[in-house]
């Protein structure tokens, strides 16, 4: 049972989440991998994992991506469908990971940046039957320890500015 508190702060947490997506969208990063993003909206999710539970990240996840495809128009388009695969997969890593225990907030952020790339490169493999696109995997790879890194590090100075004022 979620109480008002809690469903308060995830509605934040979402509308952040959502703003954030909205603003990296018109910010052009020109990169060798077409679409290559930081992922700054995954704090949000991050951030619910952390001072809640994996639930919690689901929820956040999920509605930010339904939320900011029908804002941006985009609900069901392509960009939509690599948007929710990517999300799936890296919200499933990021749930295993925080399950085993062994993950810090910066191992498991990383897993989502991953997962979150995995997850993209099957999605255009499969819409456009385009097999290159593997090819742009260990690049993006990489590019996710870095977006997985800067997630987490700010992530981590929230919740370090944040101690002891949410309360669930």
């Amino acid at each position: 049972m979620m109480n008002t508190r809690k469903s308060v702060n995830l509605g934040f947490l979402m509308a952040v989440g959502i703003l954030l997506q909205l603003i990296e969208s018109f910010v052009p990063i020109v990169m060798i991998v077409p679409g290559f993003k930081i992922g700054l909206a995954n704090l949000a999710s991050l951030f619910a994992l952390m001072i809640y539970d994996k639930k919690s990240m689901w929820i956040v996840g999920i509605g930010r991506i339904f939320l900011s495809a029908l804002l941006q128009g985009t609900l069901f388009s392509v960009a939509f469908w690599l948007s929710l695969s990517g999300g799936l997969l890296s919200l499933i890593a990021m749930s295993i990971a925080a399950d085993v225990k062994v993950f810090s907030i910066y191992g498991i952020s990383i897993l989502g940046a991953a997962f979150h790339s995995v997850g993209q490169v099957i999605a255009i493999t499969w819409i456009y039957q385009q097999y290159f696109m593997q090819l742009f995997l260990p690049i993006l790879l990489a590019l996710s320890i870095v977006s997985g890194l800067v997630v987490a590090i700010l992530s981590q100075k929230m919740l370090d500015r944040l101690k002891g004022r949410i309360v669930s």
